[in-house]
């Protein structure tokens, strides 16, 4: 089960907790591939990533992997959003031709509660990805110029289907809306991810991707179907996301899951500082 996430020395730390809650869930004899987009790691911080596999070492690898930044250079990022967000358009065709047909990616800003195999054994129905809704930005197409009644999905937690990736070329679609339509940009890969693959993803529960909005409840549901599983995931999440600037390590507060987050993290810092 390959498993990609993307990183840089900055967010390092933060991707080993993701990480080792994700092993803390899994099922005894599930094995996974983990994929880290390296955005300049020291050598420090991948020796610090690659000991995750020594919690479970006979059903766990860890590679890095590159891809071409230059690609991106132009793009616009933010406070909390860099170029390495961005990479995790190139990934597909790199995993795929390691024969893989599907992958899942998670961002580093995560919490994991439960076995993502569940998640990953999600039937796509035919669709090049499975996302989740992102409440604040719902009707969003019409901004980035398409003409559709489909909702706009959170790009953090994406289940990809390589090989119809591939057939799609979603990832040079991608890089050409990034090209031409850079002035319609405002959330990053994710607003043209969306141009690209609308009416072409499969929306998963909401509770493999709770981000802050939805735990906060700041957004109205579009149905009431959805307002039925914005309950759902809110008591029983699977995977928490702190989207957004506000993070468990900088200035969130009230959130219910933050403290076990910190607690997470202080377990990775302490061991951090043993090594040195």
């Amino acid at each position: 089960m390959p498993i990609v996430t993307a990183t840089d020395n900055r967010y390092a730390i933060y991707t080993e907790v993701m990480l080792r809650t994700l092993v803390e869930n899994i099922g005894e004899e599930t094995t996974i591939d983990f994929y880290i987009i390296d955005d300049g790691l020291t050598e420090r911080n991948r020796e610090r990533l690659l000991k995750v596999i020594d919690i479970r070492p006979d059903y766990l690898e860890l590679s890095f992997i590159n891809t071409n930044k230059n690609l991106y250079e132009n793009c616009l990022i933010s406070d909390h959003i860099t170029i390495t967000a961005y990479l995790r358009i190139s990934v597909p065709p790199i995993l795929r031709e390691k024969k893989y047909h599907r992958m899942l990616y998670i961002d580093a800003d995560t919490l994991i509660l439960e076995d993502i195999k569940e998640l990953y054994d999600t039937n796509l129905e035919g669709k090049t990805i499975g996302a989740v809704i992102d409440p604040g930005q719902i009707k969003a197409l019409n901004r980035l110029g398409v003409s559709s009644t489909d909702y706009y999905f959170n790009s953090g937690i994406m289940l990809i289907d390589l090989e119809r990736w591939q057939e799609q070329n979603i990832t040079e679609r991608t890089l050409d809306y990034l090209k031409k339509e850079a002035d319609k940009i405002l959330y990053h890969d994710q607003d043209a991810l969306n141009a690209v693959l609308y009416e072409d993803w499969k929306g998963i529960h909401p509770k493999w991707n709770m981000q802050t909005s939805l735990v906060f409840n700041r957004f109205s549901a579009p149905t009431k179907c959805y307002e039925s599983l914005y309950e759902e995931g809110r008591n029983n999440p699977a995977i928490i996301h702190f989207t957004g600037h506000d993070k468990p390590w900088n200035t969130l507060k009230s959130h219910p899951y933050k403290e076990q987050y910190m607690d997470k993290l202080t377990i990775v810092r302490s061991a951090e500082m043993e090594v040195k």
